[in-house]
């Protein structure tokens, strides 16, 4: 939910009731700018099934989500994952093999290396395989 920075007031995009001042409707992600009434209705998550408010869901790829069950769909087109690892609490050679054998699934890892200004974190780069792939022929 985000509200808006221009200069000439919109309109709900459900009611259709302009707003009293620009930058008063908040933005519900595939949706539009709603009112505060239209905001507060109840809709159902199409994933968990939940009823939640629609100023609290988004819409993505045509599909009413809660906010959880967007995070979670927006993951899976990720290109690139970073997974971070502690050399404090285990040995270099554990995460090098952790990094390799617990890959995300879809994904190749690309590379292990030491975090940025870092003398124990680590970091494992991750492409999705098909991109990888794509990249690699």
């Amino acid at each position: 939910m985000q509200h808006t920075s221009t200069k000439s007031p919109a309109k709900c995009v459900i009611c259709g009731t302009p707003e009293p001042e620009p930058g008063t409707y908040p933005m519900v992600v595939g949706v539009g700018r709603v009112c505060l009434k239209d905001g507060m209705s109840k809709v159902k998550c199409e994933i968990c099934g939940n009823e939640v408010k629609l100023l609290t869901s988004s819409k993505l790829q045509g599909r009413t989500l809660c906010l959880a069950d967007h995070v979670k769909e927006v993951e899976k087109f990720r290109q690139h994952l970073v997974v971070g690892f502690d050399e404090d609490t285990e040995p270099a050679a554990t995460i090098l093999t952790r990094a390799f054998t617990e890959a995300p699934e879809g994904y190749t890892l690309l590379a292990v290396r030491r975090g940025r200004n870092s003398t124990h974190l680590w970091e494992a780069e991750y492409e999705k395989t098909e991109v990888f792939q794509m990249r690699c022929s």
